[in-house]
């Protein structure tokens, strides 16, 4: 059984997680942190994103 690619819950986390990391980089949502802080959550925010990007949902064997 083959994934649809684009309703892959791996996938719709990393729409999630950049769309979050530009609101919060853009200012439009103020986490109210330090600004080290918010670089930490920006950079796992990327992390999942790259993670979404790379993942190949048809295949179980393969990355």
């Amino acid at each position: 059984m083959e994934q649809n690619r684009l309703l892959s819950p791996v996938t719709l986390a990393a729409i999630a997680a950049q769309v979050l990391s530009i609101l919060v980089l853009a200012g439009v949502i103020d986490t109210g942190v330090s600004e080290a802080i918010e670089a930490v959550v920006v950079a796992v925010l990327e992390l999942l994103t790259t993670f979404g990007v790379l993942n190949n949902p048809t295949s179980k064997k393969t990355f």
